[in-house]
């Protein structure tokens, strides 16, 4: 399906339509895809359906060949991801980890043809540096809180995923859902009355949320949703921007747990950032444990006991496709046993 024919199921405001013309893949900001066959379902359409989170599992989730659907994720990229990429590696990411993935659409400035493209490459990095500093706001914070909430205030199961950029537009989203929920409750100088909502929200969705975050460039993750911080050693952006696991002791959230993977590429090398490598790692440490793979509730429960064996780059049996993501190509020579 052509872009042109995915943009025409979408609705944006008035005051977006100049936005969207200058660049085009802002069209589908905050939009829930399908990886598979790339095709848009209006957010606002879907959050007003009877049942919204079936819809999105039953309807618009990608699943990989001969899946059960038992489990399914809403996934949000990081930056720089035109509507193709992101599906594309979205694609990738149900197949190496057996699960099922819904893109909330995380638009990227990057226009096909730019007019100036050494300008054009740097849009997305420094709106994502608004988004960090809160001096910018997304579709995807907004749609993203309004289905935590929904599920929330419904008690039904929701898995959030998200990569780089879209950790930190997935932190924004969890605080807001948080507000909403209690301020639904409570008056806002009741202080007593929204400090019990609060532990209500703590303890709902401990039951409910779970998270699972790559490269995460965020510190202030909002207490309930389970977390799991997946990152390889030397990966820049969780040890200068993100919480780690010193930063967690200080914050005492013992409820944030960590997987990072040793380092498989040289210092400085910014590839350690690239989550399909740390997929194939994370697919491995599956293997390796003797844990279906796809069984994150397994996987998070190790992580508790402190009985994880993580996956060393070695032990992966690397195929020849992981050349289609590489950023560098100069970061192949460093994967070990890579299968031509």
């Amino acid at each position: 399906m052509k872009s042109e024919d995915k943009a025409q199921q979408i609705l944006s405001p008035w005051w977006r339509l100049p936005l969207e013309t200058l660049f085009p893949d802002k069209k589908f900001d905050g939009q829930l895809q399908n990886p598979g066959n790339e095709e848009f379902f209006d957010f606002d359409d879907v959050i007003a359906s009877p049942y919204p989170i079936t819809k999105i599992a039953e309807e618009i989730a990608y699943y990989p060949e001969n899946d059960e659907r038992e489990l399914f994720a809403i996934f949000i990229s990081g930056l720089g991801q035109r509507e193709h990429e992101s599906a594309r590696r979205s694609r990738r990411y149900a197949h190496t980890l057996a699960t099922g993935v819904a893109n909330l659409h995380n638009a990227s400035f990057l226009k096909q043809h730019p007019i100036i493209g050494f300008i054009n490459r740097y849009f997305d990095w420094i709106n994502a540096a608004l988004d960090r500093i809160r001096l910018s706001g997304s579709p995807v914070i907004k749609n993203a809180a309004q289905l935590i909430d929904y599920a929330a205030n419904n008690n039904i199961s929701l898995n959030f995923s998200a990569d780089s950029l879209g950790t930190i537009l997935l932190a924004r989203a969890i605080r807001r859902a948080k507000r909403q929920f209690i301020s639904d409750r409570a008056r806002m100088f009741d202080f007593a009355a929204r400090k019990i909502q609060e532990k209500k929200w703590e303890q709902r969705t401990s039951q409910l949320i779970n998270m699972f975050i790559f490269g995460n460039g965020y510190r202030q993750w909002v207490k309930g949703p389970n977390y799991i911080m997946v990152h390889m050693q030397g990966d820049p952006l969780p040890q200068i921007f993100g919480i780690t696991p010193q930063r967690a002791i200080k914050q005492k959230r013992d409820d944030i747990k960590f997987l990072i993977f040793p380092r498989l590429f040289p210092e400085g090398s910014f590839e350690a950032h690239n989550m399909m490598f740390t997929n194939e790692l994370l697919r491995q440490t599956f293997i390796k444990n003797k844990i279906e793979i796809g069984d994150f509730f397994s996987l998070y429960n190790k992580l508790v006991q402190g009985s994880l064996e993580i996956a060393t780059a070695d032990e992966v049996p690397w195929t020849s496709d992981i050349k289609e993501f590489v950023w560098n190509p100069d970061s192949l020579n460093y994967i070990p046993n890579l299968l031509p």
